[in-house]
C-alpha cells in the first residue's frame, strides 16, 4: 500500500471515530401552587391575633357546628388564617450535564422534616432520574404550619396531614415540569454586595453577625432569555409578623414576582423583570435574622419608608432585592461559567435532641421527628454541597448562626458552656466557589445552629440579659453546630481546588 493511500485511510478511520463532545449543559424550572383552602374565614374581635371560640366568630360553612382551621406557622399558637392574600408556590429547577442530573425544589412553608425530604426524593428519584434532590423550606412565617408546633394549642399539632399529601404532591408536580422543560442553557453567577443597612435585616441577638448581601445565578436559554433565576438571602421570611391572618409568601413572594414579572405597582409597571421562574433560597439566618417591626423600610420607587407591618413594606424588601439583581445585571456584574458540571458531595449525619420538649412532642407525633436511642435521643439528616460548576451551593438543615459561617463566634458571657469557639474555621473561608450559596432549612429543619460557646439554656442570660434568651428552645442542642460544621468542612475538602 502506497503511502499516499495509507494516510488517507487513517484519514477515513479518524474521521469515522466518535468524537466526545463537551456535556450539554441543560436546566429546567417550574413552579406550582401549594395555597391550602381556608374554608372558613373569621373574625378576630378581640385583635389578638388567636382565635378564641369564647370571643371570636367565624362562617360555619360546612355547618358542622366547629371552627375547621389553617393553622399559620409562626409567632405563637392558635393563629388561624382568616383569608388568602397571594398564592403559596413550590417552585423547582433540575440542572442536567449529561453525566449527572439535580433537582432542588423550594416550597412557601417554615419547614420540613427529613423524614418528608427522603420521601418525597424516593417518590420521584427513578422516574425522573435525579441523583440529587434538595428540598427546601423557604421558612415562610405567613403560611400553614407543617411542623406541628403552632397548633391550638401547645403539644396539639396544627399539621394537617392531607395537606402534607397535597403539598408533596405538588412539589413532585413541579420537579415533573422542571425536568420536562429541560433545554440547553447557560449561567450566570454574581456575588451582590449589601448589609443590614441596605436590605434591613437585623441580628436580634448577641452577638450582631449577619452574613450580608445576596447570591443570584441566572439560567439563560440558547437565545439568551432567562429560564429561571437562584436567589440566595438570608432573612426570616415574616415582615407581615404575628398578627397578619392572610397567608401570602411574603417577602419571597415579591423578590420572586419582581424578578419574574417586573416591578409592578398597583398595576403599574415601575421596571421591567428578567422574565423566567425565580426560586428562592433563603440564607444564613440564625441569631435570629430579621427585619422586626421597628426597622424600617425603603420602597426603592420613591423613597417611602415603611415601619410597620405590612404587605407594602414586605414588598418594599421583595422589590429591593429583586432591584439589586436587575442593577447588577444592567452593570454587567454577572460572571458567565463556562460548561458547568455537576458534583454531588453529601453527608449523613445523626445529632442528639437534648431539647425535651422537642423529644416529647416527637413522642406525641406532634413533630415529624424520627428518634433512635444511644446514650441519649437522636435523630438522622444531612449535609450538602452542590457545585454547579464555580456556583457552591451548602445544604444546612437548620437555622444557621452567621458568625458560624462568616466568623465572629464569642465565648459569651453567662454562656452555659465556658470555652472557646468550637466552630471554627469559619466555613465561607473553606467554600472555594466564585459564589458560595448557603442554604438553611436544607433537607431537615433541625431548629436554630447555635455555637457552643454561645449556648444559653440557663441562668444567668449571656450578656447580662434580664431575660431568657430565644433560640435554644427550638433547637436539638448545643452539639448540634459542631457536628453539622464538621460535617460541612468535610463536604468542602472532599470538592477540591475551585472549578
Amino acid at each position: 500500500m502506497s503511502a499516499a493511500r495509507t494516510i488517507l485511510l487513517a484519514a477515513c478511520l479518524t474521521a469515522a471515530l466518535p468524537v466526545a463532545a463537551e456535556p450539554a449543559f441543560r436546566a429546567g424550572f417550574a413552579r406550582t401552587e401549594i395555597t391550602p383552602p381556608v374554608p372558613e374565614p373569621w373574625q378576630d374581635l378581640d385583635d389578638d391575633g388567636v382565635f378564641d371560640p369564647e370571643v371570636d366568630s367565624f362562617d360555619d360553612r360546612n355547618a358542622n357546628g366547629r371552627f375547621d382551621a389553617v393553622y399559620m406557622a409562626g409567632f405563637h399558637n392558635g393563629r388561624a388564617a382568616a383569608g388568602i392574600h397571594d398564592p403559596l408556590e413550590s417552585v423547582a429547577a433540575v440542572f442536567d450535564d449529561g453525566q449527572t442530573r439535580v433537582g432542588i425544589v423550594t416550597a412557601d412553608v417554615v419547614g420540613l422534616s427529613h423524614g418528608f425530604a427522603d420521601a418525597l426524593r424516593a417518590s420521584v428519584r427513578g422516574e425522573l432520574g435525579l441523583d440529587y434532590l434538595l428540598v427546601h423550606a423557604t421558612h415562610n412565617h405567613e403560611g400553614p404550619d407543617t411542623q406541628g408546633l403552632w397548633g391550638p394549642a401547645r403539644f396539639t399539632s396544627g399539621v394537617d396531614p392531607g395537606y402534607m399529601t397535597f403539598l408533596s404532591d405538588r412539589m413532585a408536580a413541579a420537579l415533573r415540569r422542571a425536568v420536562n422543560a429541560l433545554a440547553p442553557a447557560r449561567i450566570e453567577i454574581a456575588e451582590i454586595d449589601g448589609s443590614d443597612g441596605r436590605f434591613a435585616t437585623v441580628d436580634t441577638r448577641p452577638p450582631e453577625v449577619i452574613d450580608a448581601g445576596l447570591r443570584a445565578a441566572i439560567v439563560r436559554g440558547q437565545d439568551g432569555s432567562v429560564l429561571g433565576t437562584l436567589l440566595n438571602f438570608g432573612n426570616h421570611v415574616e415582615l407581615l409578623w404575628d398578627r397578619n391572618l392572610e397567608l401570602t409568601a411574603d417577602v419571597a413572594g415579591y423578590a420572586r414576582r419582581g424578578l419574574d414579572q417586573g416591578l409592578v405597582y398597583e398595576g403599574d409597571k415601575f421596571r421591567d423583570g428578567l422574565g423566567g421562574t425565580t426560586l428562592w433560597l433563603t440564607g444564613n439566618i440564625g441569631g435570629l435574622i430579621t427585619t422586626t417591626p421597628e426597622v424600617p423600610v425603603v420602597d426603592i420607587r420613591a423613597g417611602e419608608v415603611f415601619r410597620a407591618p405590612s404587605f407594602e413594606k414586605a414588598r418594599a424588601q421583595g422589590y429591593a432585592l429583586a432591584g439589586a439583581v436587575l442593577d447588577a445585571v444592567e452593570a454587567e456584574a454577572f460572571h458567565k461559567v463556562v460548561a458547568p458540571r455537576l458534583r454531588i458531595h453529601a453527608r449523613d449525619i445523626e445529632v442528639p435532641i437534648d431539647n425535651a420538649p422537642l423529644v416529647l412532642a416527637s413522642f406525641l407525633g406532634v413533630l415529624d421527628r424520627g428518634l433512635s436511642f444511644s446514650w441519649g435521643f437522636r435523630t438522622a439528616s444531612e449535609v450538602a454541597l452542590l457545585e454547579i460548576g464555580e456556583l457552591w451551593i451548602a445544604c444546612v438543615p437548620g437555622e444557621l448562626y452567621p458568625e458560624i459561617a462568616i466568623g465572629g463566634i464569642e465565648r459569651a458571657p453567662g454562656g452555659d458552656f465556658d470555652v472557646p469557639p468550637v466552630e471554627t474555621p469559619a466555613l465561607r473561608s473553606r467554600m472555594r466557589g466564585r459564589v458560595n450559596m448557603m442554604v438553611n432549612l436544607a433537607n431537615d429543619s433541625l431548629g436554630y445552629i447555635i455555637p457552643r460557646s454561645q449556648w444559653d439554656a440557663e441562668a444567668p442570660w449571656i450578656y447580662g440579659s434580664e431575660e431568657e434568651t430565644y433560640g435554644e428552645i427550638v433547637s436539638a442542642g448545643p452539639d448540634t453546630a459542631r457536628i453539622v460544621h464538621g460535617a460541612l468542612l468535610d463536604a468542602f475538602d472532599a470538592a477540591g481546588g475551585a472549578p
